[in-house]
């Protein structure tokens, strides 16, 4: 038997840590965007091995650490395909993770909400997402009042094709929440975005606290920062969070042109139905 799933990836525009000793409570709070490119994972059950291969040659770690809170000691194998690149931002790593416990579940019947827990805490224990999967399960543009599973979402209304650029190297995601002097910036900053984006849930809101969140957290810097500025001319645009990449929507055709001269350029829709079996 096999079943496959999708699930959107996500872009974070500004955030706030949360920690807690319960993973399931622990992640984020924040806002951003689910978008129609993300992962695709077909998964078939075996004797004993649980693997996960990544765009065909890359094994998916924090997926196979998920796949086994599912399985216990049966085995399962998964082969994922991701839409955009990993640690750019785009909620890739949480996506295919998602995608396959979302399928996996669906071959030995446990639901939509264990596949989200086994997701989730994966993540929080690798430290290579925080808010990315709760958000992706149920797809459009959000503020997480509350983080951790079953925490207080809140929607952003808006519409429009988003257009992101991969400006430059990948970020290390756990490298920089376990930065102390970033992490503080990050907690002082966030905290005031997320006031502020509660107080006026518009879109022209969120790019513009997503753009001070970047600046004031040192994180939006060189080059990444005057594209971002240039970007602005043609629309909204900020940074996507963590990676060096932006995203933007306004003019798409003359965006696309602009940013194809920094580096590799996507166009997408905001995904509005989230993770889902197909």
């Amino acid at each position: 038997m096999k079943a496959k799933a999708f699930c959107p990836g996500h872009i974070t525009g500004f955030f706030e840590i949360c920690s807690s000793s319960n993973p399931i409570k622990a992640g984020s709070r924040g806002a951003g965007i689910c978008i129609s490119l993300g992962a695709v994972a077909e998964v078939s059950l075996c004797k004993k091995d649980i693997k996960a291969i990544v765009n065909g040659k890359n094994r998916g770690e924090v997926t196979e650490i998920a796949m086994k809170e599912l399985l216990g000691e049966k085995g399962a194998m998964a082969s994922i395909s991701l839409s955009l690149p990993i640690s750019q931002g785009f909620g890739m790593s949480a996506a295919g993770t998602l995608a396959t416990t979302l399928a996996l579940a669906s071959l030995i019947s446990m639901s939509k909400e264990d596949a989200i827990k086994a997701a989730h805490v994966a993540e929080i224990k690798c430290s290579t997402g925080l808010g990315d999967v709760v958000t992706s399960a149920r797809g459009g543009m959000e503020i997480r009042v509350e983080s951790g599973i079953g925490g207080k979402i809140k929607n952003i209304e808006g519409e429009g094709e988003i257009v992101l650029a991969v400006i430059g190297k990948k970020m290390n995601t756990k490298e920089i929440l376990q930065n102390k002097k970033i992490s503080h910036k990050i907690a002082k900053v966030g905290k005031e975005c997320m006031e502020e984006m509660i107080a006026d849930s518009s879109l022209e809101n969120f790019f513009s606290l997503s753009r001070k969140f970047a600046e004031e957290t040192g994180l939006m810097k060189g080059k990444i920062k005057d594209v971002v500025e240039i970007a602005n001319k043609y629309g909204m645009a900020s940074m996507c969070m963590l990676g060096n990449s932006i995203f933007a929507i306004g003019e798409t055709e003359e965006l696309v042109k602009v940013l194809s001269k920094y580096g590799n350029v996507y166009t997408c829709k905001i995904d509005k139905k989230g993770a889902r079996l197909i």
